[in-house]
């Protein structure tokens, strides 16, 4: 699918050359569930929209449907505290084997024999990125099985609004904000079938439509957050993971770490959206030139270029 990535939107300037070029005219949807309860605070995303916008309200459609129904209102909490678990558990695991991938790339008195251990370690990483994406996969479709969200009478009838909605847009707007209620709200609304171009995301709304969701802050507030994986995405693009705000939250000056990230999650290229960037993505096409991306050596490369 056709998708326009940009990167986060402390000015707006990026969004509103990118809604002129590919939504001239016409409503344009919105998705804001991200911010939560901050969802309808669109004065200044309506502005960027040219006064066009049609919030979608997830977040708020969300809160009625809990309180109108009690028994998916306390599946949706289970569903989360075992989510919740669940990530820890893979953190708990995490820290050890990247711990070990970066010790082992720090010895070098035998270099043939560092390479092959540093490759077999690699491989346990990404086995234990699969365990859990595995098994969050298996959490969500028994949650999603057993309470059959798409034949309760609430989330039909929202189900149709929303698809009404979008269906008299010309286009998609994703927004940042919490990634993973985002995330949870695009599934849960069935958006995957309803996302069609032109689609325009930035921060954690370009996340979520990834095939993959990456979490990750070196620079956080309460210390270094290893990227970890948290979810699969909605796929509605491939070969490349987004990671908004790369200045503030990788360690882009450490090529050694850099080249693990990038190792990892290869083939799929680690794609920077820094503030200002447009990254349009085209089925089948190469990644346009400019794009900036993180290579397996743990350089910053820029596409078209010869590095």
């Amino acid at each position: 699918m056709d998708v326009t990535l940009l990167g986060p939107q402390r000015r707006t300037a990026a969004a509103r050359a990118a809604v002129r070029d590919l939504m001239p005219a016409g409503p344009i949807a919105a998705v804001s569930a991200g911010w939560q309860e901050r969802e309808s605070e669109t004065d200044e995303l309506n502005d960027v929209l040219g006064g066009r916008m049609r919030n979608l309200e997830l977040y708020r459609r969300w809160q009625q449907l809990i309180t109108a129904d009690p028994e998916y209102g306390a599946a949706e909490r289970g569903l989360h505290q075992q989510l919740d678990e669940q990530q820890e558990m893979y953190a708990l695991r995490l820290g050890p084997a990247l711990a070990a991938i970066e010790a082992v790339g720090r010895r070098n008195k035998v270099p043939e024999v560092r390479i092959e251990a540093e490759v077999d370690a690699l491989r346990t990483l990404q086995d234990l990125d699969h365990w859990h994406l595995s098994r969050v996969g298996d959490i969500r479709t028994r949650f999603y099985a057993g309470i059959r969200i798409g034949e309760r009478p609430g989330m039909v009838r929202q189900r149709a609004e929303l698809a009404a909605l979008v269906d008299e847009c010309a286009g998609l707007i994703i927004t940042g904000g919490h990634v993973g209620v985002l995330l949870q709200l695009l599934h849960v609304f069935g958006l995957v079938a309803l996302i069609k171009p032109p689609v325009i995301t930035w921060s954690a709304g370009a996340m979520a439509l990834s095939e993959r969701v990456v979490l990750f802050h070196d620079h956080g507030p309460s210390g270094r957050r290893r990227p970890e994986v948290f979810a699969e995405g909605l796929g509605a693009y491939s070969g490349v993971l987004p990671f908004p705000h790369p200045r503030h939250r990788l360690r882009l000056t450490e090529p050694e770490k850099m080249k693990i990230l990038a190792r990892r999650f290869a083939p799929r290229r680690c794609l920077l959206l820094t503030d200002g960037v447009r990254v349009d993505l085209r089925d089948g096409q190469p990644l346009p030139a400019g794009a900036r991306w993180i290579n397996t050596e743990g350089m910053v490369v820029s596409e078209g270029t010869d590095g």
